[in-house]
């Protein structure tokens, strides 16, 4: 490109005999790389915006907060997802306590089949410290309690 603006500037060759540009001609083809950067600055900073704000350095605890706010506000999908990546994720951090406070969310959201697995997922843990096996039992009692309301955001 700076060779094609050096031969522009200087004159270019044609048939032996040199021909000289004019100073718009040089002009019109500065603008254009300057509107070509400029696109491509542009792009750049596109892709950059378009990418999530957090790449899985959200903890669950972090994600329950998020669900919580989001049923706050009335946002059911997004509260649903949140619990959903709050319970898979305490899964594989192996906390009870997690899984659990995702269950107690998808109780809030009426979703009884989500809570039945959730509790699964707690017990296939195991006891961590007598307090998870001792939420995992009141649990399933308010999940089975008919007049039990739900649970709303804490």
């Amino acid at each position: 490109m700076i060779a094609g603006l050096e031969m522009l500037r200087s004159g270019r060759q044609e048939g032996g005999a040199r021909e000289r540009v004019d100073g718009p001609s040089v002009l019109v083809v500065l603008l254009l790389v300057v509107v070509g950067i400029g696109a491509l600055a542009e792009l750049g900073t596109g892709r950059v915006v378009a990418q999530p704000e957090t790449t899985r350095a959200e903890t669950w605890p972090v994600l329950v907060q998020t669900a919580d706010e989001a049923l706050t506000r009335g946002d059911l999908p997004a509260a649903r997802r949140a619990y959903l990546g709050a319970m898979f994720r305490a899964q594989g951090e192996r906390s009870i306590v997690g899984i659990l406070q995702a269950a107690e969310g998808f109780k809030g959201l009426g979703d009884r089949d989500v809570v039945e697995q959730a509790l699964r997922m707690a017990a296939a843990l195991g006891p961590d410290d007598g307090q998870g096996a001792a939420r995992v039992q009141a649990l399933r009692d308010r999940l089975h309690a008919t007049d039990a309301l739900p649970i709303g955001p804490r």
